[in-house]
């Protein structure tokens, strides 16, 4: 896949009204960095996994037991789990490689619960809680019957689990609320995988992998105005003055006249300087 044939997928999720899925948004964060990558054969691995997780959801007849159900086959039978040892592998970022390993991070497990889920009818999707992704079931309407799993864990958890959570990754003055168990998008679920591969691009000083993943992040997402920031602070770190004076530039005309736009344009006229003489002049 070409780079014109990635930019197209990824621009694929900037329309609303025709959300392309989050196994879609898995598919492509395990493609672009891959040439190599095989959708093929993590379709077949998951098609199989329903077949043989049916009967550990259908055989219920209350809402809970079949979102247990589903746990339980993914994560015992199966052995899906969370590694914290190796919580920041990039591995844990490919869908393939976690169906493989059994192995991954909350956002990929995620995918790979909704996706059985919802292919026997549980109703899934992702939940953008901060620092730790969930999955919410819904087996009918019923309010009763919104039941969120921790992927991580593979288990049913309660908004008390939650406010743990938040608490130990934000502070013990924070409160649960709507806005932290706000629907994901395919959309969001994209940017935050691929921001995952991003912030551990930057941990491994691979400025050209973060510059990489950060471009993609804005072919889903042009609203992200900040990665032209983190662009160019990249390309400052390896010494491409020109690429971080486009990206200065850019974000600097995203902003309406003041003191923080007028500290980029001189921030660019510096990088100017350092680019034609080799060294910056005052």
């Amino acid at each position: 896949m070409n780079d014109d044939e990635l930019k197209a997928r990824f621009r694929a999720f900037r329309d609303p009204g025709d959300d392309p899925g989050m196994l879609a948004a898995a598919l492509l964060v395990a493609a672009c960095d891959r040439p190599e990558f095989e959708a093929a054969w993590v379709e077949a691995e998951l098609a199989a996994m329903t077949a043989a997780a049916a009967g550990y959801v259908a055989g219920h007849a209350h809402p809970r037991a079949q979102v247990e159900g589903l746990c339980f086959y993914l994560k015992d039978v199966v052995g899906l789990h969370g590694d914290p040892e190796r919580y920041y592998e990039r591995n844990n970022s490919y869908i393939d490689c976690v169906l493989e390993s059994r192995c991954g991070i909350p956002i990929t497990l995620g995918v790979v619960y909704a996706e059985v889920g919802q292919r026997l009818g549980l109703n899934c999707e992702g939940v953008n809680f901060p620092g730790h992704f969930l999955i919410r079931a819904r087996v009918n309407e019923v309010a009763a019957t919104q039941l969120l799993i921790d992927p991580f864990a593979g288990q049913v958890i309660s908004h008390a689990d939650c406010q743990a959570f938040l608490q130990q990754m934000q502070g013990e003055a924070q409160t649960l609320g709507p806005q932290h168990l706000q629907s994901a998008s395919s959309q969001e679920v994209l940017v935050r995988m691929l921001n995952n591969l991003k912030q551990l691009a930057f941990a491994q000083g691979d400025y050209l992998g973060l510059i990489r993943h950060s471009q993609w992040i804005q072919e889903a997402d042009p609203r992200l105005l900040l990665e032209h920031r983190d662009r160019a602070l990249a390309y400052e770190q390896i010494q491409d003055w020109a690429s971080a004076i486009i990206e200065w530039e850019m974000l600097a005309g995203s902003m309406t006249d003041g003191e923080p736009r007028r500290t980029l344009l001189a921030r660019v006229a510096e990088l100017e300087r350092k680019s034609s003489s080799g060294r910056i002049v005052h």
